[in-house]
């Protein structure tokens, strides 16, 4: 039924050329390298024509790139380039295949992306803690935002300095959206361990906290969650060959972008109505104390938060900006913002939201089709001139893993009790 493994990387060539006729302008790479007296299939990189014009033309410039390991008797990495559209929902940019997470392949992903996205104006790339990776980051998009995933740095730390001021004091300070309340919450983990902050800046360089984020992208994201939904939706894919692999991937970016579009046509023109659901409900929470004007578009806004405290923070309607910074960065309008726009009469909070939760902005990211191609019995034979042969592996040492590496934060298994 799925062919012989030694034939997949040969499939591999057939594949890219049907692909060429049936989805013109889509960049599909495929590398071989020499080995002793075989070309070996060495790295792949694939990105669809639809999903390269609608990640320009409807996303936000926020791409999370990740790699998880293939479980087939091919034991190498699938590497993903993904974005999130209005909606915070997934977004297919590119994906590739390569043995492992080294320096050299991760340049050589990265070179392709950059062919794909090129270099628009706030682009933000957020990765994990692989050094490899933040290497090639640097190398091939060095005007980027390179951020670092929280949920990686967190468990790092975590296994270095224990206690409750850093459980307390570190993911609060992340969440900050302004520097001085970042400062406070650092200066409490400093005052409890000072070679903490040596260690945060030596091993985790990157922005991880949201008071260094720019205000362009739009994105306010510490996690790099985008990637793990990717990985955990072709799960079930990792142990195909490689060429139903690239393949099944290209089938369900198809199914869902034909499923968004049709979200997409019945809805009217205007903001996303999600989004307007969300601010009504952060609306319908607030607890304001005061509002005092300054202008027609300024105004000192002062609420009560949970815990009974009042904060006043400045609003400035016309450029948009609130000294809280959350809709500075997120695009949204935040609680001190709402808090007064509310107050005006005619005034409408869509008329305050960033174009990229439009519906405009997301029709336009899935208004390309993926179209659909027939079986590898149908594929163009291509004649290489040689054949391709799989790629030498190394077998660990020792006995087969079958649970994965858990993570500092995760639970492990539970023990199994044998009864006499």
């Amino acid at each position: 039924i799925h062919g012989k493994y030694e034939e997949s990387f040969q499939l591999l060539f057939n594949w890219k050329t049907q692909m060429e006729i049936s989805q013109p302008g889509s960049i599909i790479e495929i590398e071989v390298e020499k080995i002793g007296k075989k070309m070996c299939f060495k790295r792949l990189f694939v990105a669809l024509r639809p999903c390269i014009d609608g990640f320009l033309a409807g996303c936000r410039p926020y791409i999370g790139v990740d790699a998880s390991s293939l479980k087939g008797k091919y034991t190498g990495q699938l590497a993903s380039a993904t974005s999130v559209d209005g909606h915070n929902w997934l977004y297919y940019v590119a994906y590739g295949i390569f043995h492992s997470e080294t320096e050299d392949n991760w340049v050589w992903f990265m070179q392709q992306l950059q062919r794909v996205v090129g270099s628009p104006s706030g682009l933000v790339i957020s990765t994990d803690a692989c050094k490899g990776l933040e290497t090639a980051v640097s190398a091939v998009f060095p005007q980027a935002e390179n951020r670092e995933c929280m949920r990686h740095l967190y468990g790092n730390f975590l296994k270095q300095y224990q206690g409750d001021v850093f459980t307390e004091h570190l993911y609060p300070a992340a969440r900050a959206y302004t520097e001085w309340l970042f400062k406070w919450h650092m200066e409490k983990i400093f005052q409890a361990a000072p070679d903490a902050i040596d260690y945060l800046e030596q091993h985790h360089n990157r922005l991880w906290y949201r008071c260094g984020f720019s205000e362009e992208s739009k994105c306010d994201y510490l996690t790099n969650n985008v990637s793990e939904s990717f990985n955990s939706q072709i799960r079930h894919m990792k142990g195909l060959l490689l060429h139903e692999l690239v393949d099944g991937i290209r089938e369900l970016i198809m199914e869902k972008r034909y499923l968004r579009k049709q979200i997409a046509n019945k809805m009217a023109e205007g903001i996303l109505p999600n989004v307007l659901k969300e601010l009504h409900q952060v609306n319908s929470n607030l607890r304001v104390a005061k509002v005092a004007r300054s202008d027609e578009d300024c105004a000192e806004v002062t609420l009560v938060d949970a815990y009974n405290n009042t904060r006043r923070q400045t609003v400035d309607l016309k450029n948009q900006k609130c000294s809280c910074r959350v809709w500075q960065v997120t695009g949204k309008p935040c609680h001190h913002a709402l808090a007064w726009i509310l107050s005006n009469r005619g005034v409408q909070i869509s008329d305050f939201v960033h174009e990229y939760y439009s519906v405009a902005k997301f029709k336009a990211a899935y208004e390309g089709r993926v179209t659909t191609m027939p079986d590898r019995s149908q594929w163009p034979v291509v004649d290489l001139g040689f054949q391709v042969w799989p790629p030498l592996q190394k077998r660990a040492p020792g006995r087969p893993k079958v649970q994965r590496i858990r993570g500092a934060l995760e639970k492990g298994p539970k023990k199994k009790v044998r009864c006499s």
